[in-house]
């Protein structure tokens, strides 16, 4: 029988594996595929999973930050489980229109096919990883992480290093990972509550969760745009690469050198716990323990960001270089406008989950937007002039106007939270 507390250092431990889990499989699978396979492989692989990554954001629609939050248990885990299936059903389906829409051939159109629908069990995995959040229990959340991402990483790698096949390796990290939730996520799920499978079909149910779903419109939103403002600059490379304009490899390049920036702005994994803290003292009205809160998961990111670059500036290109076997000395600088570029979005990212928590996420759409205009204004043109390195400059000046924005925000919704006018 799983208890409901756990130690703090418990918690802590394995929701940091979990994390580094997650931001670190994304690498190690590019780093297998690059080393592997052929150049027109690693620059198909790296553009597929860059367009799995905003998919998914239909499949989660950002109901995690609502459901973490969801103290009071407004809402049923039945309700979350239908909107999740409503969405990745919806995740999927925007897939197949998108790929029927295109003039990719067989090949390039099943990989993409299947990262989708791997990214999909990702999406379905993070509904049981947000009850157990929920609950306090998120070592329980960061093993299912840490296992899953594990055995298919060393799956991939098998499948790929003795059969050169990508697609078949992609295919079999699908299967393997829906099979380790069933297994896993679900069986764990039922020590905190189950889902009411005969009341899915209910008007009632329905009803509640397209409640939700409106509820967490403006998340998924802002996570729609922000994931399309990080993929913006590859889409840009990806069709300039068709038209002839930039050399085959550069996606390639680009994906190897943004890792670590999506990997920097995952940082605020480790903080989740203290997002769901801040949430029980906004509803508890302890304001004073509110606002300290708030202090230590600045400090802490600001510690964690000039680390990251220090060591980035150091030993960043020559470690990149070492782990996927391509020269990378001549993309320092756009490397560390990246790397500048994930710093700065990684405090955009706590303010957003720091608003989400004080149920003002309506107010994110005013960043989000700014940030997506200015990305859209100006990426093209400077991936045309620069190539990689004007995909780095759009980023990082994008990720700017991001911060500036939703600091201006912040403070507005903070003073009428704590007035007591929202």
């Amino acid at each position: 029988m799983i208890k409901t507390q756990t130690s703090p250092q418990k918690i802590f431990f394995w929701n940091m594996m979990g994390s580094l889990s997650s931001a670190l499989i994304s690498v190690f699978l590019l780093m297998v595929v690059s080393r592997v396979l052929s150049t027109l492989d690693s620059d198909i692989y790296a553009f597929a999973y860059s367009l799995g990554n905003m998919l998914v954001v239909v499949g989660l629609f950002q109901v995690r930050n609502f459901q973490a939050t969801d103290i009071t248990q407004k809402y049923s885990f039945s309700e979350y489980f239908l909107v999740r299936l409503i969405t990745c059903f919806a995740m999927m389906a925007i897939a197949v229109a998108y790929l029927a829409l295109t003039d990719y051939d067989a090949y390039k159109s099943q990989v993409i096919f299947y990262i989708t629908l791997y990214r999909a069990s990702d999406a379905f995995s993070d509904l049981y990883q947000g009850l157990f959040q929920q609950h306090e229990r998120l070592d329980i959340a960061g093993k299912s992480l840490s296992f899953r991402n594990a055995i298919l990483s060393i799956l991939f790698t098998i499948v790929v290093v003795l059969t050169h096949r990508l697609l078949l390796a992609i295919q079999l990290v699908c299967l393997v990972s829906f099979v380790f939730i069933l297994f896993y996520d679900v069986r764990k799920s039922l020590y905190f509550d189950k889902i009411a499978f005969r009341q899915l079909s209910q008007l009632s149910l329905l009803k509640d969760g397209i409640k939700l779903m409106k509820e967490s419109l403006p998340l998924f939103l802002n996570g729609f745009l922000l994931i399309y403002i990080y993929n913006e600059p590859k889409y840009a490379l990806d069709a300039l690469t068709g038209l002839g304009k930039v050399e085959l490899g550069s996606q390639t390049i680009f994906n190897i050198l943004f890792m670590p920036a999506f990997v920097m702005n995952l940082m605020m994994l480790f903080f989740r716990p203290l997002i769901t803290q801040m949430a029980i003292y906004i509803s508890k009205k302890q304001l004073a323990d509110f606002r300290k809160l708030q202090i230590r998961l600045f400090f802490y990111l600001f510690g964690a960001g000039l680390l990251v670059l220090l060591g980035s500036a150091l030993l960043g290109i020559p470690f990149l270089s070492f782990l996927y076997g391509i020269k990378l000395s001549d993309y320092w600088v756009a490397f560390m406008l990246i790397m500048v570029g994930g710093a700065v979005g990684s405090f955009s990212t706590a303010i957003d989950n720091i608003l989400t928590a004080m149920r003002c996420q309506n107010y994110l759409l005013i960043p989000y937007v700014g940030s997506f205009c200015a990305s859209l204004l100006m990426t093209n043109h400077l991936v045309a002039s620069y190539q990689i390195l004007g995909a780095s400059l759009s980023f990082v000046l994008t990720m700017l106007i991001w911060l500036i924005l939703s600091i201006a925000v912040y403070l507005f919704t903070k003073k009428k939270v704590e007035k007591g006018d929202l």
